[in-house]
């Protein structure tokens, strides 16, 4: 068995108002060979794939597929229920599937929905390999295909902030549009939309953002307003920051100047020489290095959007226990290998990494990455909670006390941030941060939102939810009016005629023809543009109030719809060469 031929839809198409991938699967000599006819065919699969139990199958209940197998079904259907599996497996929540055979051949149309196409193409593969090798009675491992389909998903895939974001939009009904292969989304269409990348808006002004990446700028602003912020002073060399960590008082804490993710942050330095080790790493990220006051108390993360307080959590530095037996290195090893942990963003939490900051604070402690700790020690491996990292969360919404809630949402609305992270470090943020009990250490343009969607302790907050709701109010437009015309003849003057009228009205009209795409009376390409890549052309553009999209039949079977769903759907004939 082999896949003859793939193809991915991107959106509503032929054969689903899902996101599907098509395969060609030429099943060869197993054409017609049910699965009982196959020795321990169904006894292995439901070893390799034991949640095919569960599946429903066109028998409506669950288990259905599994009668399905007893009862003997062929290899089509088979390789379709388990590619859902897989997806599943590696947490792409899919459903949707078909097989049907191609006329009378030994080729089957195999369709099934993903959310990535990568990951979900090369699941088809693995599917088909161990159907392969499930017939052919040898050994089959499960565990390389998945590691592959999860290495893509983390590469061309959105992280998981991103993609709660999606869902949240979907939720909505709101349209969601991919720019790129990166992690910029379109919202909506037309003058309407709005774009994300991660939790940046484009409603956050870039000189907002460059404020909040300036610490000094943000303490100064932030100081002004009454916010109490630790004192600091920006140094160029290593004997400035002693001589300014000794006018501060220690413990201080030194940084860089204009950085993110806790790179380059050393915590409670106490001493000349913990200066001199620290100071590097942080050049290394900008080479202004600010050293500041360090402020004792719990780090904690308050999610500010819009003008709302939409989740707290209390950020724990990286960390491993001690068991008597194993190194921290060892330690550090096993705890990377919890499936939660990924590389960067991908994934809810992510690895440990022993790096310069690492072996000082080991240092400190009085151990190295050699060491063997007793059985019951907690070791750190960072002094920074951030979840990039490798720290965990916890929930603490509901325990911040209001006039700190009004203190986070002051210090984003001063620096003009739509969605920020406001790090305050106090005893307990149940208790106002007056009369040096606290302060805010910083406040961060497009803030990692995985802490409060999957804290370690604690209730997910969803924040996705929030940030779209910000984005787009209920009662709030998010779509333009779309007009879609198809049909064998008249879809031109049809599509022109209605562009006339809506322009009549005064609209800015998007028009796709066959002999160009149009703004008003602009022609802004020349050419037969009645595809799905065109539509978005118009639907992309914020200048836009109605689209109005001739739609060729041709395009529709090669590549699905270019919108979400039109207002208005226009047949105007068929005769039978448009036919199928």
């Amino acid at each position: 068995m082999q896949i003859r031929e793939w193809k991915a839809y991107s959106g509503r198409n032929i054969y689903s108002h899902q996101k599907v991938i098509k395969i060609i699967v030429d099943l060869e000599e197993w054409r017609d060979i049910p699965t009982v006819q196959i020795c321990d065919f169904n006894e292995r699969i439901l070893e390799l794939l034991p949640g095919l139990r569960t599946h429903h199958c066109s028998l409506g209940f669950e288990g259905g597929f599994q009668k399905r197998l007893e009862e003997g079904t062929y290899l089509a259907h088979v390789i379709e229920h388990s590619t859902l599996e897989i997806l599943n497996l590696v947490g792409q929540s899919v459903s949707f599937g078909r097989a049907r055979q191609i006329g009378d051949s030994s080729s089957y149309t195999v369709l099934f929905a993903y959310q990535e196409e990568h990951s979900g193409l090369e699941a088809g593969k693995v599917a088909v390999q161990m159907a392969n090798a499930l017939c052919s009675g040898e050994p089959f491992d499960l565990n390389p295909g998945l590691k592959q389909i999860r290495e893509l998903m983390s590469r061309y895939g959105p992280g998981p902030s991103t993609q709660a974001i999606v869902n949240a939009a979907v939720d909505r009904g709101i349209p969601v549009t991919r720019i790129g292969k990166g992690s910029i989304i379109q919202l909506g269409y037309g003058k309407y939309n709005k774009k994300i990348e991660g939790t940046l808006s484009d409603s956050t002004s870039c000189i907002s953002a460059d404020m909040a990446c300036d610490k000094t700028v943000t303490k100064e602003l932030l100081s002004r307003a009454g916010i109490p912020v630790p004192g600091g002073v920006v140094c160029l060399t290593a004997e400035e920051a002693v001589k300014a960590a000794r006018k501060i008082g220690w413990p201080v804490v030194i940084k860089p100047v204009n950085g993110n993710q806790g790179k380059g942050v050393s915590l409670n330095i106490q001493s000349p020489e913990e200066v001199a080790e620290a100071f590097p790493i942080a050049a290394k990220i900008n080479e202004n290095v600010l050293v500041e006051e360090f402020v004792k108390g719990k780090d904690y993360r308050v999610l500010v959007i819009g003008d709302q307080v939409s989740a707290v959590s209390l950020r724990m530095p990286a960390f491993v226990m001690g068991n008597g037996r194993q190194t921290i290195a060892e330690l550090v090893q096993q705890k990377n290998r919890d499936e939660r942990r990924g590389t960067g963003h991908e994934k809810p939490l992510t690895k440990i990494i022993i790096d310069e900051i690492s072996q000082n604070i080991l240092k400190k402690q009085g151990y190295s990455p050699k060491s063997i700790p007793r059985e019951g020690v907690r070791i750190y491996l960072k002094a920074n909670g951030n979840l990039s990292t490798g720290g965990e969360a916890m929930d603490c919404t509901e325990k911040i006390h209001p006039y700190n809630q009004e203190l986070a949402i002051r210090a984003a609305r001063i620096l003009g941030l739509d969605i920020a992270g406001v790090d305050i470090a106090c005893a307990n943020i149940s208790k106002p941060l007056l009369h040096g009990q606290g302060a805010v250490l910083e406040v961060n343009a497009s803030p990692g939102i995985r802490m409060h969607l999957f804290p370690s302790r604690g209730e997910p907050r969803k924040v996705g939810n929030a940030i779209v709701d910000m984005l787009f109010p209920y009662g709030s437009r998010h779509s333009i009016p779309i007009f879609s015309i198809t049909g064998t003849n008249g879809k031109t003057t049809t599509t022109r005629m209605i562009a006339h009228i809506l322009k009549s009205c005064g609209q800015t009209v998007g028009m796709t023809t066959t002999d160009g795409i149009y703004i008003n009376d602009q022609c802004i390409l020349k050419g037969d543009t009645t595809g799905p890549e065109s539509a978005q052309i118009i639907l992309t553009d914020k200048a836009v109030d109605a689209a109005v999209l001739e739609t060729a039949r041709g395009g529709l079977i090669r590549s699905g719809l270019g919108y979400d769903l039109a207002d208005v759907g226009v047949l105007t004939n068929i005769s039978e060469d448009h036919l199928g």
